[in-house]
């Protein structure tokens, strides 16, 4: 089996090198073809692996950000005059409407059939505001062998919109959900039982305006006088609200506190277990292997209705919020707090559907049908 993984954010993500590694691994033969503008991108996530071919492509320009459709060609013509043999069984398209027009003309010209992901980018950016990219998503999904969904709230979402409930009796058969993995490092020191009674969260991620990281410091900060002891752990950084987030922690010591950005997993560690919940009411999550990250430590969630493992998960693992509440996110989080042993999830959720290398299996299972 040779399979081309068209890439955009390959050098920006380190979930799709987790997973091709696993391909590797698998016997599958893969050429991994990304495409960037400019910076120190060439080898970034590069892996030794015996079946594995980069194709590192800085090619794009500032004026593609606006120039769609000739961002789309420009793409094209580079991987078709740059890769040497277009003999592949299948293509993997890692997002609707950035990689999806290429593994499109793959197949009309070519005829590789292809998989598509649908991504947080295609449903809260393309979707929403890119009306031009529309008409050639539209062709990528009624063409396409398989269409990808990280977890289930961005596939509900992405049906809502008017567009794809006209395509839908035509392209719902071809959905398959499928979640990311998590580190193994996780998966070896997966807490159970009972943790003692602490009125600490913690937050692990960018801060910006998606990740709505000062909703969530007013919200806790709501519910000094209510819990006087409460803290709110805060890990990560960089982001348009950097700034703004640590005035807040200079303001208000006893209730919130920095430790930057943290690269060390046994540091990361012992962090959740300080604390009881994990709290990231984003806007928008495709996914959020975070969230998974903090299940295995035992923590309690606090997370966004209809985003990211919204509906992933049947157990009890937390509360969902509206992410442009302050106010449920400050019930949310007195909920789980009053109420903290109703939620032991790392006790009854099956971690296994988070390996990587189950995950890589499934995929692999899903190629092999398409090919045969």
């Amino acid at each position: 089996m040779k399979v081309l993984h068209i890439c955009n954010d390959y050098c920006g993500s380190k979930v799709h090198a987790n997973l091709y590694k696993r391909f590797d691994k698998l016997g599958v033969e893969q050429l991994i073809y990304t495409y960037y503008r400019g910076g120190d991108m060439e080898g970034k996530n590069r892996f030794e692996g015996e079946l594995t071919r980069f194709f590192y492509r800085p090619i794009l320009k500032k004026r593609h950000r606006v120039l769609y459709h000739e961002k789309v060609q420009t793409v094209y013509d580079d991987l078709t005059h740059s890769v040497d043999n277009l003999r592949f069984d299948l293509s993997h398209a890692t997002t609707l409407f950035s990689d999806g027009p290429i593994a499109y003309r793959l197949f009309r010209e070519h005829g590789v059939p292809y998989v598509v992901t649908v991504r947080n980018t295609d449903i809260n950016e393309f979707l929403a505001v890119a009306p031009w990219a529309w008409p050639m998503g539209m062709k990528v999904l009624k063409n396409a062998q398989k269409i990808v969904f990280i977890s289930k709230a961005p596939m509900e979402k992405f049906c809502r919109h008017f567009l794809i409930k006209r395509l839908l009796l035509e392209i719902q058969d071809k959905f398959v959900i499928q979640p990311n993995g998590v580190d193994d490092y996780w998966l070896g020191h997966i807490l159970t039982g009972e943790k003692s009674f602490r009125h600490q969260l913690i937050y692990v991620g960018r801060f910006d305006v998606n990740k709505n990281v000062m909703r969530l410091i007013h919200a806790v900060i709501g519910l000094k006088d209510q819990f006087p002891d409460i803290k709110l752990h805060l890990v990560g950084g960089d982001g348009w609200r950097e700034k703004e987030v640590l005035s807040f922690v200079q303001k208000y010591p006893q209730h919130l506190e920095y430790h930057g950005k943290v690269y060390d997993k046994d540091v990361l560690r012992s962090l959740y277990a300080k604390c009881s919940v994990f709290a990231m009411p984003s806007i928008h999550e495709t996914f959020g292997l975070v969230y998974i990250e903090a299940l295995t430590q035992n923590l309690a969630l606090i997370y966004t209705k209809n985003q990211g493992i919204d509906g992933l998960l049947d157990e009890r693992v937390g509360e969902k919020v509206n992410a442009l509440s302050t106010k449920s996110i400050q019930n949310a989080i007195c909920k789980v707090l009053e109420h903290r042993s109703d939620y032991l999830a790392s006790e009854v959720v099956d971690f296994e559907r988070f390996r990587w290398e189950e995950i890589a299996k499934e995929y692999k299972k899903m190629y092999q049908s398409l090919i045969e």
